[in-house]
C-alpha cells in the first residue's frame, strides 16, 4: 500500500497536475478521465490478461477465457476500495469523517450501482463479452463524464 501511495504521489499526481494545467483541462473533467485511466489501467490490463488466458493449446491464438475471468480482478479491486480503502481513509482523517458534496456522492452511488447492475445482468444471462455490450459499458461512461463536466459548470 506505502508503494503505491508514494509512486501515485510522486509520479501520478504531477502529472495529471501539468497536464491539467497545460492543457487548461477542468478538474472535474480530469479526475475522471486522466486519473482513472492512470489509476485503473493495471486492474484493466489485469482483466485483460486474466481474460486472454486458455488452458487449451489449441486455443492460444484466439480470445478463449470467459467472462467471469474477465472481470474478477475489477470487481476485487472495487470491493477492495469500497471496504477497505474508504473506511481506512475516514479512519485517518484528523476530523472522524470526510465532507462530501451529496448531490455529486449521490450520482457517483447511482452510475456505480447502474455498472454493476448491468454487469450482473450481463454475467448471469449473457454470460459473455462482445462489442455491444462493451460499447454499453462504454456508454455509461460517457453518460458519467458529460454529468460530471455539467454539474462542474453549473
Amino acid at each position: 500500500m506505502y508503494n503505491l501511495g508514494s509512486t501515485a504521489d510522486e509520479y501520478l499526481s504531477p502529472s495529471l497536475e501539468y497536464m491539467t494545467v497545460k492543457f487548461g483541462i477542468p478538474e472535474s473533467l480530469a479526475g475522471v478521465t486522466l486519473l482513472a485511466f492512470g489509476n485503473g489501467a493495471p486492474d484493466v490490463f489485469a482483466s485483460i490478461a486474466s481474460a486472454t488466458q486458455s488452458s487449451d493449446p489449441l486455443m492460444d491464438n484466439y480470445f478463449s477465457g470467459d467472462a467471469i475471468q474477465a472481470v474478477t480482478p475489477l470487481l476485487g479491486s472495487s470491493f477492495f476500495i469500497t471496504s477497505a480503502v474508504i473506511p481506512l481513509a475516514l479512519r485517518a482523517s484528523e476530523t472522524g469523517g470526510i465532507a462530501v458534496t451529496p448531490t455529486f456522492f449521490i450520482r457517483d452511488i447511482i452510475f456505480f450501482v447502474l455498472v454493476y447492475i448491468y454487469l450482473i445482468a450481463i454475467l448471469f444471462v449473457v454470460g459473455h463479452f462482445n462489442f455491444f455490450i462493451s460499447f454499453g459499458f462504454f456508454s455509461i461512461y460517457i453518460i458519467y463524464v458529460v454529468m460530471v463536466v455539467m454539474q462542474a459548470k453549473g
